[in-house]
């Protein structure tokens, strides 16, 4: 019994033996078949990652390229810009360190940990930006202080700075620092710290062209980290300058022309003035330009600047001459980057100076649509130019009473004279009679209701009623009411200042397909091989009944006279309620604008072309509750379009398209 415990032992202890003498084998067996993975087919990564450790690859950044106006006058450029920065392998305790750093600029606890977290996301060699633009003051104290802060360095780097200010900032547009949805890893610049990109306007349309390609740097560090030699591997292209067919002296004059209004200019440096204004905070606080002038009205009081826009463009070349979104901001503040409080002040501010109101801000066109009406009822053959309407001052059509701006009338009246006059009665029957959607067809052939392409970002499209949008958009169906409305430019209707441009170039260029441009070459370029589908006999008439908006002694431009080297202008005057009138409000008297809220006050509306005698520029001008476009827009463009013929930056007027024809 004994030797069968003995053998079961024994039996037993050789299959543990075998047992583990087998894993000992598989082990062995694993090992070598790792080894010999490591020594032949994993060397390579391996070779990779140790390179990495000692190998960094540098980004250089490149230096953005200018943009200039037509002449050469810069609108944006870069200058010099200190930062302070750290490495946090030079500092022995990266925490002190930045409460050093604190006692001499303002550091809050968050940026304090917002720089150590970097550094524990990134290899402790890399420089991390402590605060950008420094002073004077900051960067000699801690030039004095440098013994006493280990790892903390003064570096060179750029700004973008803006020396128009205001005046071009709906133009060149800002920059800002990519925000973590605009990282995009095919373009590794992006990610550099600190990094600038467009925002808005030129800088955002072309900040591929302006941006440039980084150069590449590579750093050698040894087996503690620091770095013991580095080379250029890629040199950096800078960024390409680029012109546009702004003149930045027309551009002054015109936004200070627009701002001014019908008030007096006073330079804020008077002593009187500036004692106002301290004392008048709302006042300086809502004046959110860089200003040397204020308003005045006549009892003394002083008044925020005009708003509205204004652009001027070459009929034939669709170069923008001028364009100008008021009131404006200064494009300095966003780089490094503005303050909460001048950020809400922008954004909260009455009269939008984020907007720019020349592509973006949407208006009904009022009077200065009446030429649209009248070529969609030439064109179908409701009237001819011998065809007269009747106004009494006002028309009865279902319940309603549409009322004429001239409550007296304007009697038996043709197409050249309604719209000289303005006459609001002519344009409620023919529209009426030509139907709305004829009125929508021709209103974009002349480039209304969709954007023109202009080369800035943020254009809209305004809006062109037709009887199939109200059915999609409304669910309701369309009702003659609307397009008496219409006939007007009011109602649905709505237009941005810009396309008011294009119609007004195509209508003076005798139907070419204009299109506005701000990029420059410095060539006559011309695109506007296209033309519009319309007869040049009726065309010429609408010409001819601009024309006589200034001539006619009844013209409601009569006073617009340019009286420059025998040059006029053709043009036509528009005025948009923005609130409704009861008639217990017109039987007791018409509030006058004057003694409305601002924005109770109606639009002023003015669009025009010069020189009759061979158009060359059309100018289209709104001022937001103006009042009547007649003595608020009209004087603005008359003024202007006289200084842009006395200058003609495009220094070309090409012969006339066709002759006109004398028309009785």
């Amino acid at each position: 019994m004994l030797k069968k415990n003995k053998d079961a032992q024994l039996v037993t202890f050789s299959r543990r033996l075998f047992f583990l003498g087998g894993l000992k084998a598989s082990l062995l067996g694993v090992l070598i078949v790792r080894l010999v993975q490591l020594q032949f087919y994993e060397a390579e990564n391996f070779k990779l990652l140790s390179d990495n450790n000692r190998f960094n690859i540098n980004l250089i950044p490149p230096s953005r390229g200018k943009v200039l106006d037509r002449k050469g006058r810069i609108l944006s450029t870069n200058t010099s810009s200190f930062d302070v920065e750290i490495i946090p392998e030079w500092s022995s305790n990266l925490r002190i360190s930045l409460y050093e750093v604190s006692k001499i600029i303002s550091l809050t606890e968050s940026k304090i940990n917002e720089i150590i977290k970097t550094s524990n996301s990134q290899k402790s060699f890399l420089p991390i930006t402590i605060r950008e633009n420094l002073d004077r003051q900051a960067i000699s104290t801690l030039a004095v202080n440098s013994p006493y802060l280990p790892g903390v360095q003064i570096k060179q780097n750029q700004r973008r700075i803006f020396p128009q200010g205001s005046l071009t900032v709906h133009v060149t547009g800002y920059v800002g620092k990519v925000s973590a949805n605009e990282i995009n890893y095919k373009f590794p610049e992006l990610s550099l710290p600190g990094f600038r990109i467009g925002k808005t306007g030129i800088e955002l349309q072309y900040d591929h062209k302006l941006r440039g390609k980084p150069g590449r740097k590579r750093l050698e560090v040894n087996a503690v980290g620091k770095v013991i030699r580095s080379s250029i591997e890629d040199k950096t292209i800078d960024g390409e300058d680029i012109y546009i067919s702004l003149d930045v002296s027309l551009q002054t004059k015109a936004i200070r022309r627009l701002q001014a209004g019908n008030d007096k200019l006073v330079s804020i440096k008077k002593p009187y003035v500036s004692r106002r204004l301290k004392s008048d905070n709302q006042y300086a606080r809502l004046l959110v330009e860089d200003r040397d002038f204020i308003n005045q009205k006549e009892d003394g009081n002083f008044v925020l600047p005009e708003a509205g826009a204004l652009v001027i463009m070459d009929i034939h070349s669709g170069e923008i001459i001028s364009l100008v979104s008021s009131p404006g901001y200064d494009p300095n503040k966003f780089d490094p980057g503005i303050s909460a409080a001048d950020w809400e002040l922008l954004s909260n501010h009455p009269r939008n100076p984020m907007l720019n109101k020349a592509i973006s801000g949407q208006y009904s066109p009022g009077s200065t649509f009446k030429m649209i009406v009248a070529l969609a009822a030439l064109e179908s053959g409701v009237i001819n130019q011998n065809d007269k309407v009747f106004c009494s001052g006002h028309m009865e059509f279902g319940e309603k009473k549409f009322h004429c701006w001239n409550e007296f009338g304007h009697g038996n009246i043709n197409v050249v004279k309604a719209l000289a006059r303005s006459c609001d009665v002519f344009f409620y029957q023919i529209a009426l009679k030509t139907g709305i959607n004829k009125i929508a067809e021709m209103s974009r052939r002349f480039g209304l209701g969709y954007k023109t392409g202009i080369d800035l970002s943020g254009e809209r499209n305004g809006l062109i009623p037709d009887r199939n949008w109200k059915k999609i958009n409304k669910g309701k169906v369309w009702r003659p009411g609307e397009t008496v409305l219409a006939g007007i430019g009011q109602g649905y209707v709505l237009s941005t200042p810009i396309q008011l441009a294009v119609m007004t170039s195509r209508i003076a260029n005798g139907g070419k397909l204009v299109q506005p441009r701000l990029y420059f070459d410095g060539k006559e370029n011309f695109n506007n091989d296209k033309n519009i589908d319309v007869n040049i006999s009726n065309l010429r008439l609408i010409q001819k009944s601009m024309e006589e908006v200034t001539f006619d002694k009844f013209g409601t431009g009569r006073h617009l006279r340019l009286n420059f080297k025998n040059y006029e202008m053709a043009g036509k005057t528009g005025t948009v309620q923005v609130r409704r009138i009861s008639s217990s409000e017109r039987e007791n008297g018409v509030i006058k604008n004057e003694d409305l809220p601002w924005k109770l006050r109606d639009h002023s509306l003015y669009v025009g072309y010069a020189p009759i005698q061979s158009p060359k520029y059309a100018i289209s001008v709104i001022v937001e509750h103006g009042g009547s476009g007649s003595s608020k827009a009209g004087p603005i463009a008359r003024d202007i379009m006289r200084a842009t013929l006395k200058e003609d930056p495009t220094k070309f007027i090409p012969d006339n398209p066709f002759s006109k024809p004398k028309i009785v």
